[in-house]
């Protein structure tokens, strides 16, 4: 890695593939930062975009001489973050997200929140969901909610504590000497896998919901999908890699899809109807019931739309996770 200099305080890495409709607003964004004691360079790490993303950021780059393009021909997430990282001459690394637009004092909460505590390797702050479509903001709603994703802590906007990891990270640089950098291996979960790795290591996260960011989230069902697809595929790989216990949460969304399916086979096999129709029941009237509450606060069109963005985070990385443990299984008995 290269050495720090001294005038450059953090360096923010923009992975982005194809993202002309947010890229400008993200980027402004972070070079509208206050509060930094030192320099800030900002490194956008394209994936050989084809959507005119590389055109806004050339335009960008001319305007302002902190942002720099670097090109990431393998157009994978995490060989996006290592070639920033490896680039990165500040003493803080920040990995930014390309979906996203940042408060001006995000970079500078998340540094001073190391002094907290010696052992904080990672800050960041909770994600605030932003929908532009009737659907997208169903989504967001259901991101932030108990019944969408659980007790994923870095997905309330009024957490403040210690996590499993933060969605838009700012690292010590150092630590990547003592861990290690990303596994390009993993298209996706790969910052779950390095936080495992962190905090293995005895170092903790910290969010501070003082560092504020607005994400943008996916606008169709079918972007939704398969965004959750991938986050519940890749998450074998990464409990492969370290044969880890998974948590709880990770483990609901399947085991319930599986038993839905054990239930609705077994009512058909004894003709028992009620059998067949109990559990998806249980499961729409407790969807219902969260909704009753958005509907009051957010409106009807919202409130609509969010059993099915609901529903389709939990189906998604339910079928994405066992279809990735279906493929080791083959592979292992091969």
């Amino acid at each position: 890695m290269d050495s720090l200099t001294n005038d450059i305080l953090i360096t923010a890495i923009v992975p982005c593939r194809n993202e002309a409709e947010y890229i400008e607003r993200t980027i402004i964004s972070i070079l509208l930062q206050k509060n930094l004691a030192g320099e800030l360079e900002v490194l956008a790490i394209d994936g050989e975009s084809e959507d005119g993303t590389k055109i806004i950021l050339e335009r960008l780059k001319a305007t302002d001489h902190r942002l720099k393009i670097i090109s990431n021909p393998m157009k994978i997430t995490p060989v996006a973050m290592n070639i920033g990282i490896n680039a990165a001459r500040g003493k803080y690394v920040a990995i930014m997200g390309a979906h996203t637009v940042y408060d001006p004092n995000y970079l500078s909460v998340c540094i001073s929140s190391f002094n907290i505590d010696p052992l904080i390797a990672c800050t960041g702050g909770p994600i605030i969901n932003e929908g532009i479509t009737n659907f997208g903001k169903a989504v967001a709603l259901a991101m932030s909610s108990l019944i969408g994703v659980g007790n994923a802590k870095h997905r309330f906007p009024d957490f403040e504590g210690f996590a499993e990891g933060a969605g838009f990270p700012v690292f010590k640089k150092e630590v990547f000497d003592k861990i290690g950098l990303y596994d390009e291996m993993l298209v996706k979960n790969q910052d779950d896998e390095l936080n495992y790795r962190l905090t293995k290591r005895g170092y903790k996260v910290l969010l501070s919901a003082k560092a504020k960011s607005k994400y943008f989230v996916r606008t169709t069902p079918f972007k939704l999908f398969k965004q959750y697809f991938n986050y519940g595929f890749w998450r074998v790989a990464v409990i492969k890699k370290h044969t880890l216990p998974v948590s709880f949460r990770q483990l609901v969304p399947a085991i319930f899809l599986l038993s839905l399916l054990f239930f609705i086979f077994l009512g058909i096999i004894i003709h028992q109807i009620f059998v067949s129709i109990f559990i998806p029941l249980i499961y729409f009237l407790t969807i219902l019931l969260f909704d009753i509450n958005i509907i009051i606060k957010n409106g009807i069109k919202k409130g609509i739309l969010f059993p099915l963005a609901v529903i389709i985070l939990h189906f998604a990385y339910a079928t994405g996770f066992l279809a990735g443990l279906s493929l080791l299984l083959i592979k292992k008995n091969k």
